[in-house]
């Protein structure tokens, strides 16, 4: 946590003490005069941290009253009011709303109170705007107290606390919310243990007399004190039907706080110092030009810590693209390294080709007129692939003489002689014909008649149409079957076909 100066001012002297962290410095004192004003403006010359005035006067003023509940401008307009008709000669008050009324128009009740005696305040104040000390806000004791009480289990509790310089504190809370708070003067001749007694008894009196304590219920009294002067305190003091006393340690409330200093007697000032610093309640009776200088100093705070946030994301965002940039340009040195290799590869097929004179235009022409070619005429392979297939399935047939010729009739190849028992040879060919015999043929024309048939079939199944020319025997009316199966010789069974292939479209 940051350093922080505490005053606490009291109508004998004022106070100022440094804290950080839970440690509260040794006070330093500044009497309220022309020498006392000197020292605390030195004092303040090299202390320029976030100021918080605590007071514990007798004058601060508390006043309950019911108020209709309203909103907005209305509710703001009829506060003001009150306050101007309470606390008309100073600046210094505030207007707490303690709870809404459950029953009729469920009305506000409210607790104005104020620091009646503005010039026990201004001497100091004006010196902390003089020199645009950053004053966080002015407290009080009484408003300050609320944390000290919430785990006490009671809902009429009077909190009694002793300071050194300004008396005997005495703080009414009805279910956790003050209700009222006055302070005594101890005078040399009393000690705080003589005046807790009979100072409580007192109070509870005028709070049965303005019905703030319940008819018939006993008053809770919580006083803060050192071991030493509990003893002191118990002797004197002793529980009855309208009084019950509790005790706290302020050394243990101090612990339980948070607070690191060590506690040498039953003064509250230092605990009270260190709650307000620790827990910070809003402010209770500076104005807006009061703290002016406050405000600065955390709007100069809130951009410091955005131009710092902005700084770290610009540089996060800078090592981001660094990094990206570094990838990419590693990625581009080996695409360099590739293509640079690529290059050389190439230069080297380059030079292994054979020159050649034909220019790049006329291969071009060349590759373009291949494929209008291939357009027109497929490739041989194509169309005789079917057919060497259908002859491998029917090895008796041999080819002697195989030709084709173009779809417009013209003769494009010379017929060529196949092996005895081999595929035919394959050369291009639209409208292919051919020429063959039935080898081992024993004169058995109707087994060679039926399997030239089953020949025939099985190319059209591959997609061609067959035409024959010529068979082993002339089944034609004008054919003479005698002539031909009166030769006994044992010659191949001769025949021809005529077979056509479309492209598939």
């Amino acid at each position: 946590m940051g350093r922080k100066n505490l005053l606490f001012l009291s109508a004998a002297n004022c106070e100022v003490c440094t804290w950080q962290s839970g440690e509260l410095s040794a006070p330093t004192y500044f009497s309220d005069n022309a020498e006392g004003h000197k020292q605390f403006t030195a004092f303040l010359q090299t202390h320029r941290n976030p100021t918080f005035l605590l007071t514990d006067l007798v004058e601060e003023d508390f006043r309950q009253e019911t108020v209709p509940h309203l909103r907005g401008n209305d509710r703001t307009a009829l506060i003001q009011r009150k306050l101007e008709q309470y606390y008309r000669d100073t600046l210094f008050r505030q207007a707490i709303t303690l709870q809404r009324s459950k029953e009729g128009r469920r009305d506000d009740n409210m607790l104005f109170s104020a620091l009646t005696n503005p010039a026990l305040i201004t001497p100091w104040l004006n010196i902390m705007l003089a020199h645009s000390i950053a004053l966080v806000g002015i407290y009080s004791i009484p408003n300050t107290s609320a944390p000290l009480v919430k785990d006490i289990p009671s809902d009429s509790l009077l909190l009694l606390s002793w300071e050194k310089h300004a008396g005997l504190r005495q703080t009414y809370f009805d279910a956790k919310r003050l209700r009222f708070s006055r302070l005594t003067s101890i005078n040399g001749n009393n000690s705080f243990c003589a005046t807790a007694g009979a100072e409580a008894s007192r109070t509870q009196q005028y709070l049965k007399n303005l019905s703030l304590l319940p008819s018939g219920q006993a008053l809770n009294v919580a006083i803060i004190c050192h071991s030493i002067d509990r003893r002191e305190l118990e002797s004197h003091l002793s529980n009855d039907d309208d009084m019950h006393y509790a005790y706290l340690d302020i050394q243990e409330l101090g612990r339980h706080l948070g607070s690191k200093t060590i506690y040498l007697d039953s003064d509250a000032t230092p605990l009270f110092l260190h709650l307000l610093a620790a827990q910070t309640p809003r402010n209770h009776y500076a104005a807006a030009e009061h703290t002016h200088s406050h405000q600065l100093l955390l709007i100069r705070r809130s951009l410091l810590w955005l131009s710092a946030a902005f700084i770290t994301a610009s540089l996060l965002w800078v090592a981001a693209n660094i990094k990206e940039t570094i990838a990419l340009e590693n990625e581009s040195k080996i695409l360099k390294e590739q293509t640079s290799q690529l290059s050389q590869e190439i230069r080297q097929i380059v030079q292994r080709l054979p020159s050649t004179p034909v220019s790049a235009t006329d291969m071009k022409t060349a590759v373009l007129l291949s494929r209008s070619l291939n357009n027109i005429s497929p490739p041989p392979q194509i169309i005789l692939d079917s057919l060497a297939k259908t002859l491998n399935e029917f090895p008796a047939i041999r080819i002697d003489k195989l030709s084709w010729q173009t779809s417009s009739g013209e003769t494009s190849a010379a017929s060529a002689a196949a092996p005895q028992g081999s595929a035919a040879a394959i050369i291009p060919a639209q409208v292919i014909l051919l020429s063959g015999a039935l080898e081992e043929f024993t004169g058995d024309y109707r087994a060679a008649l039926d399997h030239l048939e089953r020949f025939r079939q099985a190319l059209i199944q591959r997609g061609y149409s067959v035409t024959v020319l010529t068979l082993p025997l002339d089944v034609s009316p004008q054919g003479s079957i005698a002539a031909d199966t009166g030769d006994g010789s044992n010659k191949p069974a001769q025949f021809s076909l005529k077979i056509f292939w479309r492209m598939a479209t």
